[in-house]
């Protein structure tokens, strides 16, 4: 299914203006209000304004296109081998940029949502003919023309985008009754379905609700809590001037990053921009979303100059609505976010450490999501423990039955003896395949009793397999060890930079009082004694002060 374009889409009473190539660039989206205890805490509003056109991706060359389309494919007809074997080279082609002819594929490869499928042929159809909780498909109903509303997709009440959406919904409700609907999934969905189409959308918004994101859209929202209290201790140690201001103004995280987590900023941020966060996210997880907030509050809220401007919470959040054009674009964002030093050991700690005082304070949490995964080599890793890949030299007598049926044999009692064979019987049967590592109860194929031992070269080749891993676990924990120490100098560094920042900008303020001191002691000389019974030179005296104080 190819991309949906768009055109130019003509509003009341305002410009027209045109779509990218495969959406529009976002608008300003009101602030949303948290109701806690609600399933429904993700309120959004229902007027959209078209805000101003993001550039698209950026252009390059056709042949530079044409070889990384080339190089995705390649990886795609060996996907388990680049993300087991080379799974750094993969992360630097999403850091780049997927093409887009092959971004909803990569998205599945990369969520194993395409193994999900294949797994479960029919299923969606299935979720779809069920008929649903009514109380889920009526706020469903009321939220779908509310997502893209420019978009061509989704323009037209009752188009086939909003069916789709419908359906995928509604399915994940009956697939998941534990948690039903969150609003903020619909925005995530409808992205899914403008690059693939509404089954493998389904399967992809599944592996973002359980592998990506678990518990985000679950009642109490208790994840995104947690997560926003994580965030917090992050900002500290990435930009401790706007994590001084934000608590001096007690504006607390789910105020402002909810909606940017849970809508993995689809409604946030200029279009050509969402789809290379999403490329990173779906490859490394949800640090990139991590780095992301980071990058934005630090480039927000993260000078003295730019706090001169929010002395008060209302313009604060003002601020945080209204985020800075440049800190969105494409180029510098995805520079900023590769560059900044959160890594899954820093965030997974610092879960940790949030979780102890979570339970400390708040008691136990009312809902507990499966564990996180990391981006698409942790769920891969994780689907080649649960399903171990047959070895090189194993047979349809390797496998767990049959396994258990030969050891029994061997240990127990002697198998039963098999029937002679009769003058008349013919020609002996041809040779009887068997599997390594089976024990004495099976005769040899050549009708020899002596047993059959276990092979010695499938024991050197799993030694050998486990020596490897250990190996490479070890360089894993090396080259961790020494990211956290290149972390710890950096953070280092940054704080000395903000102590010779904060003297500079303290001695600049020195000097200029200094000068606006001898400044107005010569204006006083030249102008001589002031009259006090005259009005406009009080006034003037009044203005030399305040010029004094500032």
């Amino acid at each position: 299914m190819e991309p949906h374009l768009c055109t130019e889409i003509p509003s009341k009473g305002k410009k027209s203006f045109q779509c990218g190539e495969l959406g529009p660039s976002m608008a300003q989206w009101p602030d949303i209000l948290i109701f806690g205890g609600s399933q429904n805490a993700f309120i959004s509003s229902l007027s959209f304004e078209p805000g101003e056109v993001g550039g698209l991706e950026s252009s390059i060359p056709v042949d530079v296109a044409r070889q990384r389309e080339l190089k995705w494919l390649e990886m795609f007809s060996n996907w388990d081998k680049w993300l087991s074997r080379r799974f750094q080279k993969v992360k630097l082609r999403c850091r780049k940029g997927i093409p887009s002819s092959l971004r909803a594929k990569a998205w599945q490869y990369l969520s194993n949502s395409k193994e999900l499928l294949e797994q479960n042929p029919g299923k969606f159809e299935e979720l779809e003919r069920a008929p649903g909780d009514p109380k889920w498909l009526d706020v469903i109903e009321k939220d779908l023309h509310r997502q893209f509303p420019f978009h061509e997709m989704f323009a037209a009440r009752g188009g086939h985008g909003q069916q789709d959406l419908y359906r995928i919904l509604k399915a994940y409700t009956i697939y998941r009754p534990d948690e039903g609907y969150c609003q903020a999934q619909a925005p995530v969905a409808a992205v899914l379905l403008m690059h693939m189409p509404a089954e493998q959308a389904f399967w992809c918004l599944v592996q973002i609700c359980d592998k990506y994101l678990p518990g985000y859209y679950s009642a109490g929202l208790e994840a995104i809590q947690l997560d926003g209290e994580i965030f917090f201790a992050l900002l500290r140690r990435a930009s401790p001037l706007a994590h001084r201001h934000l608590r001096r103004q007690r504006i607390d995280p789910v105020l402002y990053m909810t909606e940017w987590f849970m809508c993995i900023f689809a409604r946030t941020l200029p279009w050509a921009s969402v789809l290379r966060v999403w490329d990173m996210f779906f490859c490394e997880g949800v640090k990139i979303i991590f780095r992301v907030a980071l990058v934005l509050l630090r480039h927000t809220l993260g000078s003295v100059e730019k706090l001169r401007s929010c002395q008060g919470m209302y313009e604060t959040m003002e601020q945080l609505r209204n985020l800075p054009q440049q800190c969105m674009q494409e180029d510098f964002l995805v520079h900023e976010v590769t560059n900044l030093p959160v890594t899954e050991a820093l965030i997974e700690r610092e879960n940790t450490a949030q979780l102890k005082k979570w339970r400390e304070t708040r008691g136990e949490l009312q809902y507990r999501p499966s564990r996180r995964l990391h981006g698409s080599r942790a769920i891969h890793e994780e689907r080649r423990r649960q399903q171990p890949p047959l070895g090189p030299s194993s047979s349809l007598l390797s496998l767990p039955g049959l396994k258990s049926r030969g050891s029994r044999a061997a240990g127990g009692a002697p198998s039963p003896p098999l029937p002679a064979r009769r003058a008349s019987a013919g020609p002996a049967p041809g040779p009887v395949v068997t599997a390594e590592g089976l024990h004495p109860s099976l005769p040899s194929p050549t009708g020899n009793s002596t047993p059959l031992g276990p092979a010695k070269e499938t024991r050197k080749q799993e030694k050998e397999r486990q020596k490897q891993e250990k190996e490479r676990e070890k360089e894993r924990q090396k080259q961790e060890k020494e990211r956290e120490k290149q972390e710890k100098e950096r953070q280092k560094w940054e704080k000395e930079q903000e102590k010779e920042q904060q003297r500079q900008e303290k001695e600049r303020q020195k000097q200029e009082k200094k000068a606006q001191g001898r400044k107005l002691s010569l204006r006083r000389k030249a102008d001589g004694p002031p009259a006090p019974q005259d009005g406009g030179d009080r006034s003037s005296s009044s203005e030399a002060r305040q010029d004094a104080y500032f």
